[in-house]
């Protein structure tokens, strides 16, 4: 298949022009028009939570400005459009990283007691859809050292703030 015929299949099938926007600027970063790929290998990209940020982080302004959108809603969009399961690893790997970024130091060096307490409740909110996740449940294993470390980092930063 080229970038030509799925960008034409997808315009067909989706009525979101933002989402054809999007995957046609995210194609343009690795294929050229007629340069054929495997339909699974596009399934994988598309899959991959990660590859909406690092590729549209041009586009952004288009994306929330022109369309009111977001690569959240984009990527669900896609995700239905290949009967992809949203909460698969990619997103589950994209929210433990951004939260084990999030370091005791960094958390308790914010200055602002507003933003500490509101990067606490947010915190909290990510560790529980850690927990209500299909995926993180089906895969324990894989994910539980990790997870338990993040409970044990902010546990430590509602201790030494007293939180």
């Amino acid at each position: 298949m080229t970038k030509s015929t799925f960008l034409q299949q997808l315009k067909s099938k989706n009525q979101e022009e933002i989402v054809y926007l999007c995957c046609n600027h995210m194609l343009d970063k690795l294929y050229k028009d007629n340069e054929e790929f495997d339909e699974s290998e596009i399934i994988e990209f598309f899959s991959n939570y990660k590859n909406y940020h690092r590729y549209l982080n041009d586009f952004a302004g288009t994306i929330y400005n022109r369309y009111g959108s977001h690569i959240n809603i984009i990527y669900i969009q896609m995700c239905g459009y290949f009967n992809i399961q949203v909460d698969n690893k990619h997103t589950l790997e994209h929210v433990i990283v951004k939260l084990e970024k999030q370091t005791p130091e960094l958390l308790i060096n914010l200055t602002n007691e507003d933003i500490q307490k509101q990067t606490i409740i947010h915190f909290d909110e990510k560790l529980e859809d850690i927990e209500n996740s299909i995926y993180y449940n089906s895969n324990k294993d894989e994910f539980f050292s990790r997870v338990e470390k993040l409970y044990e980092n902010i546990a430590l930063v509602k201790k030494a703030l007293n939180y």
